[in-house]
């Protein structure tokens, strides 16, 4: 007889060989589970929805799951069976009747079947039973917004926002939602309520804004910021985030009037400094040919106060601002560059001789030797700079401006010494690769064309993009000449070196030599685009821009077209007037040239005038 020990230890072993059993049967039962899951999800991804269907409809029958049945619903969408889709939500909704995903989806079925009213008073109905709290609201509308339902949520946003239960605007919700349907003037008044209530979100609109303006197609949403930005600023002058959005709004748009103005708006409330801030947009301004907004910018900060930590600053950039204006308009008149010598004058005897008037001592440089014929002084005005013992590179900077005076002055090899001394000692910085170019066209000046071909083949891989095309255009000029007539290169090249001498009569002599005893397609195009530029500096905008039409018109395939190109746009744009005819040569720059370093400016610079038309 067996004892009742005995009994127990079977009946515990029988117990555990159950359980292990039902684990076996459960992890069988799981791993199947699992198998069929990923099945459906991938004839699911390979778009086979109907044999998805069919596992994720067995899935649901046999374990219930939610995400089971909104797959399985959602294949039968995908397959346009609407009447099984309908029959299925219904189903579905009679068991789980808060499901808010399933009653959208059944109101999107009710669209796919062209039922429009029905699929909005079916939504009507659901938003009734919605709770009336920010976290159901915002379920819903996702929902609703996941299915294009845009309008309907924007409808129930403005809804929610009057209860006082929800105690929330909705406003950035709204503004996504409007952004879907493309509403921009809508988006952008709500993004701008939303900043209002929220001003430390002011980073977060501003890059709302931006992408926007990025994936505008036809220039729409710029215009709608705009005039958006303009009107918050009139009716709400004390919000400080719609001006200084509107300055930043300015700035991509390269409106630099408009941003200056916003900033000397904030900066006169005097809740802030913004005079870093004008400053920097004066830069900005120079940098892109813009000089009178760079002038009204450091007039302001100068006018503001005598001492202000922004005032070196602004009087060098003022003096530099009105130089660049003068040399880009080819001003050429004594009395101003006499009065703008005596106010560089005034500057070295107020802030001395520093860094920070460096590139004055430059300018008076060029004001002394270039427009005043006083070259000695230019070179004393230089040394005397070099003898003070200022950096490698600041003395770099002078001994290049020297160089420039020596070969003004027919003083070539003392002028080749220096840029040579320059392109030693600095090596490999990019004054380096300029003192290196300013030697190769020294001696292209003087006839020594194989030595500057050498030098100019290696200064086309410079990482200055300014001096490798420089040293591009010039390494064709030669190459380009020699093929044909050298000659006609020596006449063009001391061409060149007589316009650099501002000696424009005895240049135009030279230029006539060639149109006359040495023609061909290659010569006429440089003896045009030269003529043009002595015409620019005697002021005969009109000759100019008849020369620089007959380079791209009658010699397109030319090296030099696209400046040409260049040139004759900006000639249109800043002292014609013409800026539809500007705004052609700009397009056909970016059309026809696509390789030309120009493109870039040329995009900026027809969109610019674009705007400005419209």
């Amino acid at each position: 007889m067996k004892s009742p020990r005995f009994f127990r230890i079977f009946t515990i072993i029988l117990i555990c060989f159950v359980m292990s059993l039902q684990s076996i049967e459960a992890q069988n039962v799981k791993t199947q589970r699992q198998i069929d899951e990923k099945l459906a999800r991938d004839f699911y991804y390979k778009k086979d929805y109907e044999k998805a269907r069919d596992i994720y409809k067995n899935l649901y029958d046999t374990y219930g799951s939610v995400n089971h049945f909104t797959q399985y619903a959602e294949c039968l969408i995908l397959t346009g069976d609407y009447e099984g889709a309908e029959k299925a939500y219904k189903a579905y909704l009679k068991k789980n009747p808060k499901h808010w995903k399933s009653h959208v989806d059944l109101a999107y079925v009710y669209v796919q079947q062209g039922e429009n009213d029905k699929a909005e008073k079916y939504l009507n109905k659901v938003a009734k039973d919605l709770p009336e709290n920010k976290n159901s609201i915002m379920e819903f509308t996702n929902l609703l917004r996941n299915r294009n339902f845009n309008e309907y949520a924007i409808k129930i946003f403005d809804k929610a926002a009057k209860n006082p239960n929800v105690g929330y605007s909705f406003n950035l919700e709204k503004a996504y939602a409007y952004n879907s349907m493309l509403d921009f003037e809508n988006s952008t008044e709500c993004y701008l309520l939303f900043l209002k209530e929220s001003p430390d979100q002011y980073e977060m609109v501003k890059n709302r804004f931006r992408v926007m303006m990025m994936y505008d197609l036809n220039g729409n949403v710029d215009d709608v910021i705009r005039m958006a930005l303009l009107r918050k600023t009139q009716e709400d002058p004390e919000n400080e985030d719609y001006a200084s959005l509107l300055m930043w709004f300015s700035l991509q748009m390269q409106d630099y009037e408009l941003a200056l103005m916003q900033l000397k708006a904030l900066d006169r409330r005097g809740q802030a400094d913004y005079e870093n801030d004008i400053i920097q947009i004066a830069q900005i301004a120079s940098d892109n040919r813009q000089y009178d907004i760079a002038i009204d910018a450091y007039n302001y900060i100068l006018k503001k106060s005598r001492g202000g930590v922004y005032n070196i600053q602004a009087k060098v950039g003022l003096i530099q601002a009105e130089y660049m204006k003068a040399t880009t308009e080819g001003n050429h008149e004594k009395s101003f560059y006499e009065s703008l010598s005596k106010e560089i004058d005034d500057a070295f005897a107020h802030i001395g001789y520093t860094k920070e008037t460096l590139s004055l001592v430059s300018i008076q440089a060029e004001i002394l030797a270039f427009e005043l014929n006083r070259c000695d002084d230019a070179k004393a005005l230089l040394n005397n700079a070099l003898e003070r013992g200022m950096s490698q590179y600041n003395n770099a900077v002078l001994k290049m401006k020297l160089a420039d005076v020596y070969l003004f002055t027919d003083e070539v090899w003392e002028a080749t010494l220096l840029y040579s001394q320059v392109e030693k000692s600095m090596k490999n910085e990019p004054i380096a690769h300029e003192a290196r170019f300013k030697n190769a066209q020294l001696r292209y000046f003087i006839g020594e064309f194989e030595w500057a071909e050498a030098a100019l083949k290696v200064l086309t891989a410079a990482t200055s993009k300014l001096v490798a095309n420089d040293a591009m255009t010039l390494s064709l000029t030669i190459s380009d000449n020699l093929e044909y007539d050298t000659i006609a290169l020596r006449r063009i090249a001391k061409a060149d070196y007589y316009i650099y001498q501002h000696r424009y009569e005895l240049a135009n002599q030279m230029l006539d030599s060639v149109a006359a005893y040495n023609p061909n397609e290659v010569s006429l195009p440089s003896v045009f685009y030269r003529k043009a530029q002595i015409a620019m500096n005697a002021g005969d905008f009109v000759l100019a821009d008849s020369l620089y039409k007959r380079v791209y018109e009658g010699y397109a395939d030319s090296f030099i077209a696209d400046e040409a190109l260049i040139k004759d746009a900006l000639l249109l744009e800043n002292q014609l007037n013409k800026k539809e005819e500007a705004m052609e040569c700009y397009s056909k720059l970016f059309d026809y040239y696509t390789a030309s370093v120009y493109v870039a400016q040329a995009r900026k610079s027809y969109r610019r005038l674009r705007d400005e038309i419209q």
